[in-house]
């Protein structure tokens, strides 16, 4: 099973009046249960330098999901290349932007935390 990004995440009821206006407004709910935000660490230079990182180009075509089957095995890990470059999601990609897939996948897990 992959190491999923909500891991030892806690939940919480959102109970904010303001986001509930502006949410749940046009929407058959009443409340809704929420992850708290992540809090990832990063690896130093050093550890950045003995981790194969691949570099690679980023292409008008190109999805997360796709770049992340070909190298980890599997398309869920994803966000292990959009937190590495610094990006939220792949809309933050721009094409011809260079960008790094680090590997091995479990070293670079141990610095999600």
């Amino acid at each position: 099973m992959p190491y999923s990004r909500y891991t030892g995440r806690p939940v919480f009821l959102n109970k904010d009046r303001n986001y509930k206006k502006v949410f749940f407004e046009n929407r058959d709910i009443e409340q809704t249960y929420q992850y708290t935000s992540p809090r990832f660490s990063f690896p130093d230079a050093a550890v950045i330098q003995g981790l194969n990182n691949t570099l690679r180009v980023w292409g008008a075509t190109d999805k997360l999901y796709n770049v992340s089957a070909e190298f980890y095995g599997s398309p869920e890990y994803w966000w292990v290349i959009a937190w590495y470059n610094h990006k939220a999601s792949e809309a933050e990609f721009k094409v011809g932007e260079l960008y790094y897939i680090p590997q091995p996948l479990e070293d670079v897990l141990g610095y999600v935390s």
